[in-house]
């Protein structure tokens, strides 16, 4: 007999249900506590509506316009994501010369506090 899956175990195995990617005795195991447990039966009453929803959406292909343009943008924040990220980090970041001397302060003051009788 399988071990009893948790209400945690049998949601994570929801979206495998679903494409029936389990193994026949992990599956038995997920339906089992589904039998059992009403909040779980619920649960995947929900997602499965939503994932058969999904499946018959009818698939669109975007203008040829917004592909271009969004291939545009993506292109170039490869291109310069980095350096922009850098700049960010630039302007936030605490100068060395003020973060030494906090951690030094730091350091002592837990060293007096540690060594007080």
């Amino acid at each position: 007999m399988p071990a009893q899956l948790s209400h945690r175990e049998t949601k994570a195995l929801f979206i495998a249900l679903a494409d029936e990617e389990l193994p026949a005795e992990k599956a038995q195991a997920v339906r089992s506590h589904l039998d059992g447990c009403g909040e779980c039966a619920q649960g995947w009453q929900r997602y499965s509506a939503t994932v058969l929803r999904v499946r018959n959406v009818e698939k669109q292909k975007a203008p040829p316009a917004l592909a271009s343009l969004v291939m545009t943008r993506v292109k170039r924040q490869r291109r310069f994501g980095l350096k922009r990220l850098h700049q960010m980090h630039a302007h936030y970041r605490l100068p060395v010369e003020i973060l030494i001397p906090l951690l030094i302060a730091a350091a002592v003051g837990a060293f007096l506090i540690m060594s007080a009788p």
